[in-house]
């Protein structure tokens, strides 16, 4: 239940570039009553965790706080006395991306501990392993000692964002800063983390701040929904960003919807590969024409990102052959295929310019000169539809949308015929992900682009492939035509994937139901225990 004190205040925020030029927020107010829940959402760049941040007492890199204050439990988290009694205590942080808030070096037991003795300190030392198990089983993970002595990269990316929300918990705060906490995982994954977190806010009288680009999610567990545009709080009563209108199916306009070609083709026969001792992809198998678009699909831990490792030669297959087929060869050079990652902003150099970054695979790759390098970056650039002022930019100036088109025309400075594309649209806004989409369509009917589109968007998959490869367990479960796949599928897994996703237009959501739910809800038993 909402109550009526005041936990958390924000008043008249402005915060933007420290070397000048338009704020990123803009004159922004927010309040928090104890036990609420208020949704932030908004697009790519809006400014959604610059408010977020600040009730942390935290402004991103290249920013600055210009004018306006904060109060979080009647003290200023920007005052570094009040920030050391705030954070982990009465104000704790969970964002999207588990990997980079668990120390890769310690098991996550002792990570667990060490919040706890740090946040909690008048805790008796016997108390600390109660209070780490008991963490555990909150977030419906094994609290034995065999999987506290997991080290993180031993964990699925369900149960690292689970171990990372364990430690956010550990002094017990009072208000949760949730920065698109599902964002970064499969729609099977994300919808058992959806439910987890409308446990936990509504344990106690505990209160949140809860960032995400989905508005019909934010609707459905948050007392109170703000939507930020170009940095600034819209008027109350102006209407959502509908993620439905942005995404519906169309039809794929490569140049493999014209008819199969020779070049850009690409051959996958009998990849296996390992990590370690363990087994992650068994004789997968798939054919893409040259122009065309094929999706692998499949759940976190599935094989694809493996997959796509394996195709741009970055992860060693141990059988198998993968092979393309490029009939005209650029002049000066190429690299014919090409990764475009998920993660745009860890892919990027964040003290290089945007023109650094293209220039680089031009003269590196393909041998340009470079007053011709220059020009071509320039081209690069508006062809992914950016501004010519942007490859004066950084990184940390751009918005997630801008940094991925940037990506994109960096891979595509190498001059590929083949672009493997890794979850390019999962850590999007709705809007931005289906301008990405948009853009990825158009670059294969200009360029005649090969595309592997790995994903777990069963509409991404819907707008953009011809064929579906469905991957489970580092296994090919079921393969066909999109429009049977995503329609008729025959597989549990493919049902699953369709079940739990959000936001499918009618002719997908027909599928989604009956023995695809039902197994979906069973599965959520004893989710814990699986690796």
């Amino acid at each position: 239940m909402t109550g009526s004190e005041s936990l958390a205040e924000v008043s008249g925020l402005t915060i933007g570039p420290t070397a000048g030029g338009p704020p990123v927020l803009l004159d922004a107010s927010l309040s928090v009553a104890r036990g609420q829940v208020v949704g932030v959402v908004g697009r790519s760049g809006s400014g959604k965790s610059s408010l977020a941040f600040s009730l942390l007492g935290h402004v991103r890199p290249g920013l600055e706080r210009r004018h306006g204050s904060v109060r979080v439990a009647g003290l200023d988290p920007f005052a570094r006395a009040d920030a050391r009694r705030l954070r982990g205590r009465v104000v704790s942080f969970l964002g999207q991306d588990p990997a980079s808030s668990l120390n890769p070096a310690l098991r996550i037991g002792n990570q667990i501990a060490e919040a706890v003795r740090l946040r909690s300190p008048a805790a008796p030392p016997g108390n600390v392993d109660e209070r780490v198990e008991a963490l555990l089983q909150s977030v419906r993970l094994p609290a034995d000692r065999a999987f506290q002595r997991r080290l993180p990269h031993q964990l699925s990316g369900g149960q690292a964002q689970r171990v990372a929300l364990a430690i956010t918990l550990a002094g017990s705060p009072n208000l949760l800063v949730l920065d698109e906490p599902t964002s970064s995982l499969d729609t099977v994954l994300a919808a058992r983390m959806r439910r987890l977190l409308v446990d936990v806010l509504h344990d106690g009288d505990r209160s949140a701040v809860l960032v995400s680009h989905d508005p019909v999610w934010l609707a459905s567990v948050a007392d109170d929904v703000i939507r930020l545009e170009n940095g600034r709080i819209m008027a109350p009563g102006h209407p959502l960003m509908s993620p439905l209108a942005a995404i519906v199916p169309t039809q794929p306009t490569g140049a493999g919807a014209a008819g199969p070609s020779t070049d850009g083709r690409l051959s996958v026969k009998g990849l296996a590969a390992v990590h370690g001792r363990e087994r992650v992809l068994h004789d997968v198998s798939l054919t893409v024409a040259g122009g065309g678009c094929t999706a692998v699909m499949g759940s976190s831990g599935s094989g694809k990102t493996t997959l796509a490792r394996c195709l741009v030669g970055l992860h060693r297959p141990t059988r198998g052959s993968v092979a393309w087929w490029e009939e005209a060869p650029g002049p000066g050079g190429s690299a014919p295929v090409q990764l475009v990652a998920q993660d745009a902003r860890g892919a990027l150099n964040p003290r290089e310019s945007v023109r650094t970054a293209l220039m680089r695979p031009l003269t590196g790759i393909r041998r340009q000169p470079a007053g011709k390098a220059a020009a071509e970056a320039g081209r690069l650039l508006g062809l992914v539809g950016l501004a010519p002022e942007v490859l004066g930019r950084r990184p940390g100036e751009l918005s997630g949308g801008q940094r991925q088109r940037v990506n994109l025309a960096r891979a595509l400075a190498a001059g590929p015929r083949v672009l493997v594309c890794d979850e390019i649209t999962s850590a999007l806004d709705p809007e931005t992900g289906s301008g990405i989409l948009d853009l990825l369509n158009s670059l294969r009917r200009t360029l005649g682009l090969t595309v592997v589109l790995v994903t777990h968007d069963v509409v991404a998959a819907a707008r953009c492939a011809e064929q579906v490869v469905v991957l489970d367990g580092g296994q090919v479960v079921e393969s066909g035509p999109a429009d049977r796949v995503l329609v008729r599928p025959e597989h549990a897994v493919t049902r699953e994937l369709l079940a739990c996703a959000d936001h499918l237009p009618p002719g997908l959501a027909a599928c989604a139901t009956g023995t695809a739910v039902g197994r979906t809800v069973e599965s959520t038993r004893g989710e814990g225990e699986r690796a």
